[in-house]
């Protein structure tokens, strides 16, 4: 039996079990893409709450091992950032875990510069880590704020809401095809792909402007499918599965996609299964639409209407009329070909 990541968390890293009673400086724990954690215990004003979010990368896995090291170290940042974001909250301070096969300085200066690009851009600061020998591996702690009670979560859809995705879905998983690939000659819009693949951007300035707005949300690090079908996971109950209708023309696709000279059913199958977006999927009440298109023009980035929340349980895509289910979920670690 093929087991998943999400599986092994479920089954082993629930430590004290469901039903132990919950201490009161945590709020949520494991299942979103940050814990968030209480201040009143530490500060008697409990007017913000702590996010923390860790990630790691490894080489060979999550970028190749000739990638340039200035990019893998914003990277790093990046898609930690990225967690922060999706829960609506302002990034504060990383911590850095590193594992390098050997000491070789002029590959540590380049990772710092792309780190520290990333951090400069967030004024977030490193205060900490450890540094070992062995394969080359990266593991960021993230910490952050939100005000009290106004962190996004997975949890919060409901039947009838809007599903929304900022910027455009595809370009990093395109990105990584090219290099797989080994193209010799790359053109422009291949290049944007592949920079997208190495420089994704946090959508921090819109978690923070959807907070009052948005139901559930979670960053696209592994496919749209597999990371809407976590806010479907959930937000539903025992008794009330939830499901999604995701109209494939309204999925956005960048230009530097549809000129990279695939197939429209390979971007397509890109945006919707391909992963290292970065992105935010999220979801709102119809009634939230003119609030949602207003952050999309003053925070100079797209937000898209791509589908709706339904009460029928599964994951659906509506093209030419035809209601078609999908099966195909996104990345998993573990997963087998």
């Amino acid at each position: 039996m093929s087991e998943s990541e999400f599986d092994i968390i479920k089954n082993y890293f629930h430590l004290d079990g469901e039903t132990s009673q919950q201490p009161d400086w945590l709020d949520t724990g494991i299942g979103d893409d940050a814990a968030i954690l209480n201040t009143a215990p530490f500060n008697s004003s409990q007017t913000e709450q702590q996010l923390i979010a860790v990630d790691t990368l490894n080489a060979g896995v999550h970028f190749l091992e000739d990638t340039a090291p200035a990019d893998i170290g914003y990277k790093a940042l990046a898609v930690n950032v990225s967690d922060i974001a999706a829960m609506g909250g302002q990034p504060l301070w990383f911590t850095l875990a590193i594992s390098l096969p050997k000491i070789d300085h002029d590959w540590l200066k380049d990772f710092c510069t792309g780190l520290s690009e990333m951090a400069n851009q967030h004024a977030i600061k490193l205060i900490g880590g450890d540094t070992t020998s062995g394969p080359l591996s990266i593991t960021i702690q993230i910490a952050g704020k939100v005000p009290a009670q106004q962190a996004l979560k997975r949890s919060g859809a409901r039947p009838g809401d809007d599903i929304y995705v900022t910027g455009s879905l595809g370009d990093g998983a395109a990105g990584l095809s090219l290099l797989q690939q080994g193209e010799k000659k790359i053109n422009a819009y291949q290049q944007t792909l592949i920079d997208r693949l190495h420089r994704p951007i946090p959508r921090v300035n819109v978690g923070i402007a959807i907070r009052k707005h948005a139901s559930a949300c979670i960053d696209i690090s592994d496919g749209l499918a597999g990371d809407l079908g976590h806010i479907l996971e959930r937000s539903s109950s025992e008794a009330n599965k939830l499901g999604a209708e995701l109209h494939l023309d309204r999925i956005p696709l960048s230009e530097s996609l549809q000129q990279s000279g695939l197939a429209v059913e390979k971007q397509q199958a890109l945006a919707l299964h391909g992963g290292d977006d970065y992105e935010l999927c999220f979801t709102a009440p119809q009634s939230e639409r003119l609030a949602i298109e207003m952050i999309s023009q003053q925070s100079e980035c797209p937000i898209s209407n791509i589908g709706s929340i339904i009460e029928e349980q599964g994951l659906y895509i509506i093209e030419k009329e035809q209601r078609i289910a999908i099966t195909e979920t996104g990345f998993d670690h573990f997963a087998k070909s």
